[in-house]
């Protein structure tokens, strides 16, 4: 519940944005004569992004300040939904017992009383619409046609439209003439342009961001633009005096109360600014029309823009590559997802004895390892063709299978506290497809589901994240992989996962890192993807291409190979450009040094001087007084 009150507040926030933006727009508009009839598209679109959760993705670039950065994912992850994170041991699902189901009084958080608020407000207000429009509707029900296809009572009190599936268009049976031909066209306008339907859908929508004043302001400007554009239609081919005439007829309709949303009433809205804009009104040329429809339709994209945070790593264009975004907070498990699961411990690894631990199992046969973790990548890219099987790396429960903007299609296996008292959890991510559900209980070797190349990604691929305690850790020091990628596990390197020390293994920015540590960081990266490439060259070049299947082979080695050559020469421009940095940084300490040994020269030859000045005057003295003595 939690995440689904703060995604609907930032879709509010949006909105509100979205519509702060279209007032200030309008204002400058409306100063350049811009037909209202466009400014209602303006603020329709303010309309949508209030209630549509997605847009035109706007990449913003990521801030530099960490605290910043963090705040940017926080607020990222809330606009594309909840996702994957890794629960506290202390939170996460008990895989040894069966839970108790609590009380659901008990399960009741802030986040259900605020869900609770909310849907209180948007029923009030719903019901006081239905009651608003079936009071006008019982108001007219007796109303006659008339010949010019409008309907007619004394208890119309003032030109309206009302209905949404067959709107009618009600008159006074008071109004004719020359003011009813003009009034007749006004509400025939709203017809045409589907008001009578765009202005309850637009007031639904404001009834869900009830608590939002920018939300009612939209809404007001909406109607206050409709009822403009039709003025504007009504009086475009009159002259002064039936223009004055009309203006009368405004003020004289010009309702006190309020009317049902479904309604569109001749005297709804500012009256002194509706008869101003008709006093002032004038039409504009083509060319000066195109310009104020292109300065629309400019805003209208802003309005529909969705702005997100470009991912933290530098590497996230690079193929066959994934740029891990910090998992949104994800709630803690649910009772209802708690399940009776005896965790295999004597097949999780044993951190007291490194040398003789045993491995999870490789969770796919994948063609050759791309990345390993590390430089804010946050697990191993395991590339294989797509469709090729997932499968658990070692007994556990499913926590989650979802659908994240970052991972895709993901797994996370909960697998239990191991012998040596750690807790151990699992993540498959960019699968095409999902072959279980939360709760779930799952053995080694079982189908989690098939390699794809779903969210950040750009190649087909599972990504493998591993962590133990809630601390990530390369998944090829504690994997059975194969063809030589695992890596040895050391009691060093025990102690310095989980003392969580600062290396290229842990998931920390680039940035955070000193300029030696970027480098040799680089450096690794650098020498473990040209190992790849000229394996996968050597691979290349023993192929015949005898057959056709040799020959589509032999070009899939080759598009890896280039794939790897833009990785290798983006590593090198990074390297080149840390290289750089250090070297200034050497300089500037040379140079701050060269400077300090100045001072300290220039403050011995003062002191020197100052010596030097004492002593003439102590042999001052001394002949002063050896003279006397003479």
């Amino acid at each position: 519940m939690r995440d689904v009150v703060l995604h609907f507040l930032l879709l509010s926030l949006w909105g509100g944005a979205a519509a702060l933006g279209a007032l200030a727009v309008s204002a400058l508009l409306r100063r350049l004569h811009t037909p209202s009839r466009l400014l209602c598209w303006l603020w329709l679109a303010v309309g949508l992004r209030f209630a549509l959760p997605w847009g035109i993705p706007l990449t913003l670039p990521r801030p530099q300040n960490q605290q910043l950065a963090r705040a940017a994912d926080t607020v990222q992850a809330l606009a594309e939904g909840p996702g994957p994170a890794a629960l506290p041991a202390a939170q996460a699902p008990a895989v040894t017992a069966v839970q108790q189901t609590a009380p659901w009084y008990a399960q009741l958080t802030v986040w259900h009383l605020l869900a609770a608020v909310w849907a209180v407000g948007v029923l009030v207000l719903a019901v006081r619409a239905v009651l608003a429009y079936r009071r006008l509707a019982r108001t007219v029900a007796t109303a006659c046609k008339t010949g010019d296809g409008c309907y007619s009572s004394p208890c119309v009190p003032a030109p309206f439209t009302l209905g949404i599936l067959r709107p009618r268009i009600y008159l006074p049976v008071t109004l004719t003439g020359a003011a009813r031909r003009a009034v007749l066209l006004h509400e025939q306008t709203h017809l045409r342009r589907h008001d009578p339907q765009v202005k309850p859908l637009f007031y639904a929508v404001v009834c869900l961001h009830w608590f939002n004043p920018l939300a009612w302001l939209a809404f007001r400007r909406l109607e206050r633009e409709m009822e403009s554009a039709c003025d504007e239609a009504a009086v475009r081919d009159c002259d002064a005096a039936a223009r004055n005439a009309y203006c009368e007829s405004i003020l004289q309709y010009a309702l006190q109360g309020r009317t049902a949303p479904g309604s569109l009433a001749f005297g709804q809205g500012s009256v002194k600014e509706r008869i101003v804009h008709l006093l002032q009104y004038r039409r504009l040329g083509a060319g000066a029309l195109v310009v104020c429809a292109a300065a629309v339709g400019l805003s209208v994209t802003a309005c529909m823009m969705q702005p997100q945070v470009e991912e933290a790593t530098p590497e996230a264009a690079q193929t066959v590559e994934t740029a891990q975004a910090e998992p949104a907070p994800a709630p803690t498990a649910t009772p209802e997802t708690a399940v009776t699961f005896t965790a295999n411990t004597a097949g999780l690894p044993n951190l007291d004895d490194p040398e003789n631990s045993p491995r999870f199992r490789c969770p796919i046969e994948y063609t050759y390892l791309s990345r390993y973790m590390g430089g804010g990548h946050r697990g191993d890219d395991l590339c294989a063709g797509y469709g090729t099987p997932v499968y658990a790396a070692q007994d556990g429960v499913v926590q989650y299978a979802d659908f994240h903007y970052s991972y895709g299609n993901f797994v996370q296996l909960d697998h239990g506290t191991g012998v040596d008292g750690h807790h151990w959890t699992t993540l498959y991510a960019h699968m095409s497809d999902l072959a279980v559900e939360p709760g779930q209980i799952v053995k080694a070797g079982d189908l989690l589901g098939h390699a794809g190349s779903t969210g950040n990604s750009t190649g087909n691929q599972v990504h493998f994240e591993m962590q133990v305690d809630d601390i990530l850790v390369g998944p090829s020091y504690f994997t059975d992989y194969p063809n030589g990628d695992a890596n040895e596990l050391t009691a060093e390197k025990v102690e310095e996962f989980l003392t969580g020390s600062k290396t290229f293994y842990y998931g920390d920015t680039l940035e955070e890192w000193s300029l030696e540590a970027q480098k040799s960081s680089l450096e690794w990266q650098l020498q473990s993807m040209t190992n790849q490439r000229d394996q996968l060259e050597e691979m290349r070049d023993a192929l015949t291409g005898a057959t056709e299947e040799e020959k589509q082979l032999a070009q899939q080695y080759q598009q890896q190979i280039d794939s790897q050559n833009t990785v290798i020469q983006m590593i090198q421009e990074d390297l080149a450009r840390v290289e750089t940095e250090l070297q200034a940084q050497k300089d500037e300490l040379l140079a701050r040094q060269a400077e300090l040994q100045q001072q300290i020269d220039a403050a011995q030859a003062a002191q020197a001087e100052a010596v030097r000045q004492q002593l003439e005057q102590v042999k001052s003295q001394m002949d002063q007084y050896l003279n006397n003595e003479n």
